[in-house]
C-alpha cells in the first residue's frame, strides 16, 4: 500500500488518512524544479561556509540546526502551499516552527553506522505517559537530491510505528531491522511525518551527496506560560537552579536534550 499523495491539488483528508495509518506521507513534487535548484544552491553555500569555518580534509557531513534564518529562501519554506495544509489539519492553527535542520551527507562507502532508529522529541519520550504518547509535533522533510533508489542515505521508516513507544533493538545494533522501509524520493519531494514515527537515515553507499532540509512544527504553548519580568539586579544574584526554574538555559536544545547538558536541578537531587 502506497503512502504517496500526488499533485498540487492534494486532498488533505486523503493525506490525513495515509498519515494516520502509516505515520507519514510522501508528497511527490511538493517543490517545483526551479525552487529545488535555488534551495540546493543555498544549501551548497552554507555547506561551503561551514567547511571553511571548520576546515577538515575532504568532504564532511553536515547536520546544522537553526539554519533557516541564514537565507531568505529558507524562510519561504515556513509555509509552502503543498505541505502546510496537512500540518494545520493535524495540529491546528495555533502552531509555530520550533526546530529545523539542514543535512548534507556525502558518500560514506566504508562507514559502519551506530544504532540510528529513533523517535523525534528528545526528552519528551521519557517524560510523557501513555501508549502511544501524544503526537505533540509534526516534521516536514524536503529532499533536494535524487533518492529514488535505496542506498543513497534514504529516510527509512517503520510504517505504523508511531503508535508504539518501543521497538525491538537487535543485540548487535544492526539497522537493517524487519519492516524497515526506505522512502524513495525525487528532488522536490516532501515527507510529512509524525514525530513519534520510528525512523533513521540509511548509510549513503552511492556516489551522490544527499541533501535535505527539515522543519518541525508544534503548538505555540510549548514555551513559557507567563511573561516573567525579573529586575536585572535580582537576576544577577540567581543560583543556577533558580535560573533553570525561571526557564533559562544556555542553549534552547538543553530543554530537549538534558542528557547532553545536565540541568542544575539534577545535580541538587543527586546530591540529596
Amino acid at each position: 500500500m502506497t503512502t504517496d499523495v500526488r499533485g498540487t491539488g492534494n486532498d488533505v483528508q486523503t493525506m490525513r488518512a495515509a498519515f494516520e495509518r502509516d505515520g507519514y506521507v510522501r508528497i511527490p513534487g511538493a517543490l517545483p524544479p526551479e525552487q529545488v535548484v535555488t534551495l540546493t544552491a543555498k544549501v551548497d553555500k552554507i555547506w561551503d561556509e561551514e567547511r571553511t569555518d571548520r576546515p577538515v580534509s575532504g568532504a564532511k557531513a553536515l547536520h546544522l540546526l537553526s539554519f533557516c534564518g541564514r537565507e531568505p529562501e529558507f524562510l519561504e519554506m515556513l509555509d509552502p502551499p503543498n505541505t502546510l495544509p496537512l500540518v494545520v489539519d493535524l495540529l491546528g492553527t495555533n502552531i509555530f516552527m520550533f526546530h529545523c535542520h539542514l543535512d548534507v551527507h556525502p558518500p560514506e562507502p566504508d562507514v559502519v553506522q551506530p544504532w540510528m532508529w529513533h523517535q523525534d522529541g528528545g526528552i519528551i519520550n521519557r517524560d510523557l505517559e501513555g501508549e502511544p504518547r501524544p503526537r505533540i509535533a509534526v516534521k516536514v522533510a524536503y529532499f533536494l537530491t535524487d533518492l529514488s533508489e535505496p542506498g543513497r542515505g534514504n529516510f527509512q521508516v517503520l510504517p505504523g510505528s508511531h503508535l508504539v513507544n518501543q521497538i525491538d533493538r537487535p543485540a548487535d545494533d544492526a539497522n537493517d531491522i524487519p519492516g524497515a522501509t526506505p522512502v524513495l524520493a525525487q528532488p522536490g519531494d516532501a515527507v510529512i511525518f509524525d514525530r513519534r514515527l520510528w525512523h533513521a537515515r540509511s548509510p549513503n553507499r552511492s556516489d551522490i551527496t544527499r541533501k535535505a532540509i527539515f522543519f518541525a512544527y508544534t503548538f505555540r504553548w510549548v514555551r513559557t506560560r507567563d511573561d516573567l519580568e525579573v529586575k536585572p539586579e535580582l537576576r544577577d544574584s540567581l543560583t543556577p537552579v533558580r535560573r533553570q526554574l525561571l526557564g533559562e538555559a544556555e542553549h534552547t536544545i538543553d530543554y530537549w536534550m538534558p542528557d547532553l547538558v545536565e540541568p542544575p536541578l539534577t545535580a541538587r537531587f543527586r546530591q540529596g
